[in-house]
């Protein structure tokens, strides 16, 4: 696995506390140890990109080790979720539809 820069990671918000509970992780799937994606449920293989989850609603809480496909594209989801999102009128009624006609 690559190491990462730990300067770079701390100046995003994941401090000692982050980077430990990764290291954890991370002898867990590297040692062999069944570790199953907190997202999909499948095996995280030793090798396997992988990334240290959030909760998608608190981003104080970890799920553990999610696939990093799996917890990456979440975020992508969510963001095109917000974006999509738009309402119409409909009797002076604000309502959500997919797109504005």
């Amino acid at each position: 696995m690559k190491q990462r820069n730990p300067a770079k990671t701390a100046a995003r918000g994941y401090g000692s506390a982050h980077q430990a509970r990764r290291r954890r992780w991370n002898k867990r799937i590297y040692s062999g140890e069944e570790v199953n994606c907190a997202r999909c449920g499948h095996s995280i293989l030793p090798g396997q990109a992988w990334d240290l989850g959030h909760d998608d609603n608190d981003r104080t809480r970890y799920t553990g080790a999610e696939h990093r496909r799996c917890n990456r594209a979440t975020a992508t989801h969510k963001a095109k979720r917000s974006r999509r999102t738009s309402y119409a009128f409909v009797d002076e009624q604000p309502c959500k539809v997919s797109r504005q006609w």
